[in-house]
């Protein structure tokens, strides 16, 4: 059975990320920076808090997300309506 992380860095260390997720692995390096920042300043912040620091930047990369998929929805439709034009 594996340990399960003691502090909210320990937490965010271990999420698994998929290679190449450049935003979520930004979103995490932050996070640690914060939760390092309060360790040093003499605090840790409860797990608790994590929900709440990572919140914000998860919807941004959700809105992203959303907005490079509409776009790509609309290059498709365009390359499908190009392609069935040449067909004809």
């Amino acid at each position: 059975m594996s340990e399960q992380p003691k502090s909210a860095a320990e937490m965010v260390a271990a999420w698994p990320l998929p290679q190449g997720a450049h935003l979520a692995d930004s979103v995490r390096r932050n996070l640690q920076a914060t939760l390092e920042a309060t360790l040093e300043e003499g605090y840790e912040l409860p797990p608790e808090a994590l929900a709440t620091l990572a919140l914000g930047p998860l919807l941004i990369m959700l809105g992203r997300l959303e907005i490079d998929l509409a776009d790509a929805r609309t290059r498709i439709a365009e390359l499908e309506r190009v392609g069935t034009e040449r067909d004809r």
